[in-house]
């Protein structure tokens, strides 16, 4: 499996890291883990959100028709 998070990066001193160290350097520069975790959280309920809202004005968007046969 490949883990874009382990990608060799350029660290603050210049150098290239790779595996956990370009991982470390990541998250330090995303504000830590916790930061990084209330984000994607936050990002992911307005997703959600946003998709039941959209389900929810389709189903009501439906015409209400009945079909009648003719006697």
């Amino acid at each position: 499996m490949k883990d874009s998070w382990c990608a060799p990066v350029r660290a603050k001193s210049g150098v290239i890291v790779a595996g956990g160290a370009a991982r470390n350097v990541r998250i330090a520069e995303g504000g830590g883990m916790d930061v990084i975790l209330d984000k994607v959280a936050k990002i992911a309920a307005r997703q959600v959100l946003d998709d039941v809202n959209t389900a929810v004005r389709n189903k009501r968007a439906q015409p209400k028709l009945r079909l009648v046969r003719a006697a």
